[in-house]
């Protein structure tokens, strides 16, 4: 036998790893492969690697377990002396504290604080793990059992955060929460359990969206209405149903022989407008039709803002979502029917002007232009013969006014811009104002705001309007490939929500119902929802609980139907309104009668 070091010969024999004591004997605990234990008769047993339990030999390959669970019982009276006289000293400091306070607020010891497992009902941050660990085995469990439902949410902003909340309630839902930004992602990902955090751009990652599709049982696509159709396709080629919150579009309306070949369902339209203002429609409708009654008129106003406290800004506005999407809708053009008579209304900037005062809730100081095209709801509606048919937006007053000296500029421009690449020199607001109006670059401080007066109809309101958000300065232009994303960047920064502010949701539905006696009862259905400062925005709460909810009524199989589908029957809106109230989003209905 050669000579070896005792270094050698410690590593080699003495040390080597024989046997592990877990004094907890808590089976699949601190030591997973611990599942049985052992006996003070028979104190070790023999696991192997493919974790086969020996309890009759402590020979052979593996590791030794002791995991007797009855061990405290057979210690010394000494040991159990030892302990009560480390324990005495903090008995008086126990005894004293009030299980009803807050763990900070009692005066306990460094010892006792750290030893404090639960407090008033809860597990203390310490021993917070906890719970993550009981979530993690129960997932596993139920992954084990092929019962795991998994979700891809594509996008992670705020109206993300209720989609996961909710869907995670279940503990056999996994949601992989897939973003451009991943630090976002990951921010979502560690507050809920089961969560996933990734990054992907489906502008640049076609091939990595396919994956994540097949591998997944629903899709949910929180991304911008104009990615839906290429997410739309995927999911068709993989078998996986689809949710939505944006308008069913052209493009996907095109998909639905598709999807029904495909066996999938494609939910659109799920979200707050449109979504809860489709439900709440069609339950009056439905109602009204059952009654034997005939509906008139239809009127639905919805929007979005600043809680009225936080509206100091000639705006009086603050973004809650596609800052984008609200700039570029006060240029689109709108169609809707009042008494009978089809009012069109042509894009390019006549909407603002189209305002007109909204005084259903005197409390708040109201505005509303149409949106979009209402009269293509008659029909899904069933409200044909209806004399009147209009949906439209909601601001506080002001905004069209102040907005309107955007428009009357010409800054609402989704064109191309050459000059505000990012490759061209620093623009001002003042040199790209100077060129939308045909002023020389040069051109003095007094004359380029008289110039600038005159161009939005000398309306000292306008004018002040621009001179806040520092418009007729010397200040740069964000680059952008238009003049409408430079303005959506230099408008959300000026616009965003501070910390501990909060938002509103004001929804207003007015139907015209003519009963069999000839009586006309007017349905007011109101909304009104305002955010959580330090929680979920109100905007998040409408737009993410009613797609959360679809999902879920997907994935277990209550809402099967094949194809496209909106939230237009009883099926679908009668159990979303009726979840959606118990998520706190109360609806209330008035009547008045007259002859």
């Amino acid at each position: 036998m050669s000579a070896i070091s005792w270094r050698q010969f410690l590593v080699s024999s003495l040390l080597k790893f024989l046997a592990i004591c877990d004094i907890s004997a808590d089976t699949g605990g601190s030591i997973d492969f611990m599942t049985e234990c052992t006996t003070i008769q028979k104190p070790f047993c023999m696991y192997d690697a493919n974790q086969h339990i020996d309890h009759d030999s402590v020979e052979g390959n593996g590791i030794l377990m002791c995991s007797i669970d009855n061990l405290p019982a057979q210690l010394p009276i000494e040991a159990t002396e030892y302990f009560g006289n480390r324990l005495s000293p903090y008995i008086w400091e126990m005894l004293q504290s009030d299980a009803t306070r807050p763990l900070d607020e009692e005066s306990f010891s460094p010892q006792v604080r750290d030893a404090v497992i639960t407090s008033n009902g809860k597990l203390t941050p310490k021993f917070e793990y906890i719970q993550k660990l009981r979530e993690k085995r129960e997932s596993e469990k139920i992954l084990k059992k092929g019962g795991m439902k998994r979700v891809l949410l594509l996008g992670s902003g705020y109206m993300s955060r209720p989609v996961v909340e909710y869907l995670t309630r279940d503990p056999g839902t996994q949601v992989t929460v897939a973003s451009v930004l991943l630090s976002q992602a990951e921010d979502l990902a560690a507050k809920y359990p089961n969560t996933i955090p990734i990054m992907l751009d489906v502008t640049s990652q076609e091939g990595h969206l396919e994956f994540l599709i097949k591998d997944h049982d629903l899709v949910i696509s929180m991304l911008p209405y104009t990615y839906h159709p290429l997410v739309a396709k995927y999911c068709i080629s993989k078998k996986v149903n689809l949710v939505t919150a944006s308008y069913q579009s052209p493009a996907m309306k095109e998909l639905q022989k598709c999807a029904e070949e495909a066996g999938i369902t494609i939910v659109n339209e799920m979200g707050l407008d449109p979504g809860i203002d489709h439900m709440l429609a069609m339950e009056c409708i439905d109602q009204a039709k059952a009654d034997g009654c005939t509906v008139e008129s239809y009127s639905s106003f919805c929007g979005g803002f600043p809680a009225p406290e936080c509206s100091d800004n000639p705006l009086r506005y603050k973004f809650s979502w596609s800052p984008y999407g609200v700039l570029l809708n006060t240029i689109s053009p709108a169609i809707y029917r009042k008494d009978n008579q089809l009012i069109s209304i042509s894009p390019g900037g006549s909407l603002m002007d189209a305002t007109m005062p909204m005084d259903f809730f005197p409390g708040f100081n109201l505005e509303g232009f149409p949106n979009r095209d209402s009269t293509k709801y008659a029909e899904p509606y069933g409200i044909e013969s209806a004399h009147t048919l209009i949906r439209g937006t909601l601001r506080f007053k002001g905004f069209s006014r102040a907005m309107s000296s955007f428009v009357k500029l010409g800054l609402i421009n989704p064109e191309p811009c050459p000059m505000l690449e990012h490759t061209a020199d620093p623009v001002s607001w003042k040199e790209l104002l100077s060129k939308l109006i045909g002023l020389s670059s040069d051109v003095s401080t007094e004359s380029f705001e008289d110039a600038v007066f005159n161009q939005i109809g000398r309306d000292e309101f306008r004018m002040q309007t621009l001179k806040w958000f520092e418009m007729l300065s010397e200040a740069p232009v964000p680059h952008a490939n238009t003049i409408l994303e430079a303005l959506t960047k230099h408008l959300e920064a000026k616009l965003a929500f501070d910390k501990g502010e909060r938002d509103m949701i004001i929804m207003k539905n007015d139907i015209g119902i003519r009963h069999p006696t000839g009586e006309l009862e007017m349905k007011h259905i109101s909304l009104v929802v305002y955010g959580d400062p330090y929680g979920f925005s109100a905007m998040a709460k409408t737009v993410g609980y009613p797609a959360a909810i679809a999902a879920r009524m997907v994935l277990d199989g209550e809402l099967n139907t094949k194809g496209l589908v909106v939230p237009l029957t009883k099926t679908i809106y009668s159990p979303v309104l009726r979840r959606l109230q118990q998520e706190g989003l109360q609806f209330t209905t008035k009547s008045t009668i007259s002859e």
